[in-house]
Parts: structure tokens; sequence; C-alpha cells
């Protein structure tokens, strides 16, 4: 029994190796032609890969057989085998996989993979089809950056700080975290562009997104979301931080801007904010609804002597001894 087994399987080696070698024979050109990665591979590895293939992989042509296709890969290897597990039993996958492949020379790619079954006499093989999107994802990621983040500044923009503000509120975890909101405006800013022109105003909201992109990111929490929403007005959201730890990051950034200097082709001169303060409460319905106490307390902060932080009058206070202005 054991012999007859064997010798089928034999067999079925024998009629995969030959159907291959009529294959390179036949279509050897053109699969070497192809602008796509086309691997052969049985469930035990490559049996054959053409020259984008072997380019894509960083890995000589003639040394890409004999290895597993998952092996190339550092992202998304359980999605990718699925899809090729369902090959085998001859069901294509409706959404390709994209995953990294990390190349022989450590340089990473991303590639889509697609997967067919063959119908070839012997051991069951599939078709990997892969395509080098790295240079698109490139692309696309840079097209994301400059749809969400404010041109001049760095700073995410208002859509994408809204967007992120309102899923935040429908999240089950928000309910139960301490959500506050900070919302900053330059002292005076017409004055500073009157005085040395709009490319020197440009210069100071600059130095405010630098300044406090540095106090954020120096943070252990690094999970705010920092935007101009305005001309001269920015806002931070934090989503999970202790009402005492977000006044001081507030006055940490309102010092930080008032000691630094804006250097200009005018002139060198420095520039104050104020900044409204508002902590989430458990009668409030929506991100709106915090923005506009937070901008209630900068409109506070600014009619008691701009250059300051104020919280809103109707939130807690975040701990004993802290006072509003």
């Amino acid at each position: 029994m054991f012999l007859d087994e064997d010798h089928e399987a034999n067999e079925a080696a024998e009629l995969t190796k030959q159907t291959l070698v009529d294959t390179q024979q036949r279509m050897g050109m053109m699969l070497d032609l192809m602008p796509m990665g086309f691997l052969i591979h049985t469930r035990q590895g490559i049996i054959f890969g053409n020259q984008e293939a072997a380019r894509l992989l960083q890995v000589p042509q003639e040394e890409v057989v004999g290895k597993h296709f998952l092996d190339f890969l550092t992202t998304h290897a359980g999605e990718a085998a699925k899809q090729i597990e369902e090959a085998f039993h001859g069901r294509i996958s409706v959404e390709p996989t994209e995953a990294e492949v990390r190349t022989a020379t450590g340089q990473a790619r991303t590639i889509k993979l697609i997967a067919g079954a063959l119908p070839w006499e012997g051991n069951p093989v599939v078709q990997l089809l892969l395509q080098d999107i790295t240079d698109l994802k490139a692309i696309q990621d840079r097209l994301h950056l400059l749809a969400v983040t404010d041109e001049l500044t760095g700073a995410f923009n208002r859509r994408h700080a809204f967007t992120t503000g309102h899923r935040l509120f429908n999240t089950q975890e928000a309910a139960s975290n301490n959500v506050a909101l900070a919302v900053l405006d330059v002292d005076h800013f017409k004055r500073v562009n009157d005085t040395y022109g709009h490319s020197a105003g440009d210069a100071a909201l600059k130095m405010l997104a630098q300044t406090v992109q540095e106090i954020i990111s120096a943070h252990a929490s690094r999970d705010m979301t920092f935007a101009r929403v305005g001309g001269e007005e920015f806002m931070v959201l934090f989503p999970a931080m202790a009402p005492k730890a977000v006044f001081e990051t507030c006055e940490q950034i309102r010092s930080e801007i008032e000691r630094g200097p804006v250097l200009s082709a005018a002139g060198t001169f420095q520039i104050t904010v104020s900044i409204g303060v508002a902590l989430r409460r458990e009668t409030d319905a929506s991100f709106d609804g915090l923005y506009s106490s937070a901008d209630k307390a900068l409109y506070e902060a600014k009619a008691s002597g701009r250059n300051r932080v104020c919280l809103d009058e109707s939130g807690p206070l975040p701990h004993k001894g802290l006072t509003r202005f």
C-alpha cells in the first residue's frame, strides 16, 4: 500500500516537473517580459519565478526557486497565507492583499498580491501575481498628508481636527476617559502683520506650530491632535490626559511661545498667545459643544489681559489650588 502511495506521489511530482519544463520552454520569454512579478508555487515552495519577481524580491532568478513566498513578507503574512490557501482550493479572494516585502538588501517594498489556481496535472500549484505599488502608496500617502495638514505650518487642518474630535466623541472609550480641548490664539496678530509684514506673520505662525509640536512630541502621551483651525487660531485635543497635566501642558506652550523669538526678514520680535481650555463634562453631547466651551474660555483669557491660560468656567477644576482667570 505504501509503495503504491509513494509511486503515485512520484508520478505526480514528475508530472508537475514536466509541466513546468513545458511552461518554461513555451512561455518563459513571455513570462519574463511581464511587468508584474509572477511566481508558480506549490505548498512547499516556489518552483518558478519570472525576472520581475526576482527584481522585486532582490534575489537572483535562479535562487527564487525553493524559497517560500511568505518568508519574504514582513506584514500581513496571515492574510497572504489565507489568500494562497484559498487559491489552492480554487477560490480567488475578492480583495487582493497588500503587504510589505523585505528584500535581501534590506529594502522595503509594498506589493499587491493576487493568487489563483493553475489547472495542472500532478501536485496542486497556484500562480502568484505581484504588483509593486511602493511608489503608488508613497503618492497616496503624500496626497493624504496634503489633504489633512495645513500647508504653512504643517499642523493638521480644521477638517481633520474636527473629524478626529467628532470620532472621539462617538467612541465608548472617550466617554470613560479624560477628554480636554485647548484653543489658542495669537495676541494682537494684526499688529504683527501691520508692523512687520505678512511674511513675518507667517514666520510667527510657523514658530508657534513648531513650538507646540516639539512639546507634544516630547510628551509621554503623544496621541494629542494639534491643528490650525483659523488664521491665527489653533487647537490641541487631549483624548486621554489628566486635567492637571492638560493645564500644565498648556501653560508650558504659553510660556515657551512667549520666550521664543520670531526670526524674520523684517526683524526679530516676540509673540504671545491666549489659551482657552475646556474639560469634557457628562452633559457634553458633541465635540462642537466642547469646542464652544474652549472658545468661551479663550475669549475670557483675552478679555482678562491676554497671554494666559483660562479654564472654562462651567467645567470642573483640574486640581485643588488651581484658579480661573
